[in-house]
């Protein structure tokens, strides 16, 4: 079982946990992975069975243009956890409960409600908006000092830290 202090304490240094890859290699990335291989089948298979330079151009550049979006995903993701560095930005957090969040503080809470009674959770910090797991958003501790950890690639949320 691994200690959430040994993983804060990993983070506060400024390092990605080993346990906290999994924020990384989730479902979107596999699924981006899955459509990279079969974006580069379906591109030879084409190319294979193409008769004319139309055709070719018709078909696989645009087949190629997604393909190569979806591989620049993962590879920002896997030099993400390849390199294992968090970006932090700490201040001082404001809970603006369910109005829109403003600019004069380097860390924002809001909260919007969903056909009216599902309550879903932001944080905006470093001019980026991430929505919040319950579990993460109860750990912030608002008109304190937080710090927002986030990988320098993907700008993926990885964990907030009170001060």
């Amino acid at each position: 079982m691994i200690e959430q202090a040994e993983v804060e304490l990993a983070n506060r240094h400024g390092r990605l946990h080993p346990s906290q890859r999994g924020k990384l290699l989730d479902l979107n990335f596999w699924v981006a992975a899955v459509l990279v291989a079969a974006g580069l089948v379906v591109t030879v298979l084409l190319a294979a069975v193409a008769e004319t330079a139309a055709e070719v151009l018709g078909t696989l550049v645009p087949i190629l243009a997604i393909t190569a979006w979806f591989g620049f995903v993962c590879w920002r993701r896997l030099a993400d956890v390849r390199s294992g560095q968090l970006v932090a930005t700490a201040g001082w957090t404001h809970d603006f409960g369910r109005q829109r969040p403003g600019d004069e503080y380097p860390i924002a809470l809001s909260t919007r409600l969903s056909q009216g009674y599902n309550e879903h959770y932001y944080l905006k910090a470093g001019g980026r908006t991430y929505p919040l797991e319950r579990k993460l958003r109860e750990r912030i501790r608002p008109d304190r000092v937080n710090t927002v950890l986030v990988t320098p690639r993907s700008k993926q949320l990885i964990n907030v830290l009170p001060a």
